[in-house]
């Protein structure tokens, strides 16, 4: 069995003790590492995206220092929307796969620089199949940032994967890809594709910062506090999974008013 730990939407600003939206999010992050890694250490970590609120460079070097404060292990960090390739380029694999016993976890970049939306063209396909072809008799876990599918939330769905059906179509066919996870909607998502015979785990996992309310209209933050997920990954390709959230953490938010 192998343990992973996905975290996501950091938003980290690369300023000590600055705060986005009333949370300072790098103390936010640390309280995730801290409980964490005060259950297990894991076998790989997993960043699904928008490390840095504002893409610069210090602020991902900010990232991988906090980060190597808890774990010295294998890691791989995605970008999201409010990512910028050429200063976050450094910390990124390419290709975009990390290897583990019997398994392979493959990225897919669903980010364009300087937009909210997914963008995942025929290159980045190209990619992928590649990679699911080079995992040979491995299981697979893909993971990105933006959703596969609507999360209820219309001011989010509309910057989902667009060709979401087309990938997942794609996906059941490929009989060792058994899980997708994803970050970007800041709330637990735990659905499934369906085929014929197969059915692909489809999980997103809240943010170790602040959360969007669930079934919001528009924006909209909740009370919830930070979260992650532990993914247990078979020898059998069986994948479960639990969320975990830092009971105790405060998160003072505050909401700029509009006028």
């Amino acid at each position: 069995m192998l343990n992973v730990l996905q975290i996501t939407d950091v938003h980290l600003l690369p300023g000590t003790h600055e705060r986005l939206l009333g949370v300072d999010t790098a103390d936010s992050l640390r309280a995730v590492l801290t409980q964490a890694f005060s259950e297990r250490t894991p076998d790989a970590l997993l960043a699904t995206g928008d490390i840095a609120h504002n893409g610069e460079l210090a602020t991902y070097d900010r990232f991988s220092a906090i980060v190597d404060e808890f774990y010295a292990g294998p890691r791989l960090v995605l970008p999201g929307n409010h990512d910028l390739w050429a200063p976050m380029s450094r910390y990124l694999s390419n290709p975009c796969v990390l290897s583990l016993p019997g398994w392979d976890l493959i990225g897919l970049d669903s980010h364009a620089d300087d937009s909210p939306a997914a963008e995942l063209g025929e290159p980045d396909m190209v990619e992928l199949r590649k990679a699911c072809a080079a995992a040979g008799d491995k299981h697979i876990l893909l993971a990105t940032h933006h959703p596969p599918l609507e999360v209820d939330c219309p001011w989010l769905d509309k910057d989902r994967i667009q060709n979401a059906d087309e990938l997942l179509e794609w996906l059941s066919e490929h009989t060792r890809v058994v899980a997708m996870v994803f970050g970007h909607a800041h709330q637990i998502i735990e659905s499934d594709y369906e085929s014929a015979d197969r059915r692909i785990a489809l999980l997103g996992t809240p943010s170790t910062c602040f959360q969007f309310a669930p079934r919001s209209q528009k924006f909209a933050i909740d009370d919830t506090k930070p979260g992650y997920r532990w993914l247990y990954l078979a020898s059998d390709g069986g994948v479960t999974s639990e969320v975990r959230r830092v009971a105790d953490y405060p998160l003072n938010i505050e909401i700029p008013q509009r006028h």
